[in-house]
């Protein structure tokens, strides 16, 4: 499996937008071949301060979500929503699971 966490930061004014933004990636990312868990939280302690958090069945499937239409807008656009540049973190486990 590959795990990975997407912490953003989104701009205040823009919260309501974003969100907005965002649902349409996850509802369309909950579809993608080989998609085992795909949602958007948001840090109880920090305000708008968001994770994504995805769990794929093995790195085909990452790489196949790599390549669709909706991760390549949220790619190309996601910095307008942001105080920062995204960070990326990602985990392979148990790799003949």
């Amino acid at each position: 499996m590959v795990i990975i966490n997407v912490l953003l930061k989104v701009i205040p004014e823009k919260r309501e937008e974003y969100l907005t933004y965002v649902e349409n990636l996850v509802n369309k990312s909950l579809q993608d071949e080989g998609n085992v868990f795909y949602s958007h939280f948001e840090d109880v302690y920090q305000k708008n301060q968001f994770m994504i958090v995805e769990n794929w069945a093995n790195q085909a499937a990452v790489e196949a979500h790599n390549k669709t239409d909706h991760l390549q807008d949220f790619l190309k656009n996601i910095g307008t929503y942001l105080v920062e540049d995204c960070k990326i973190n990602v985990a392979v486990t148990d790799t003949e699971g």
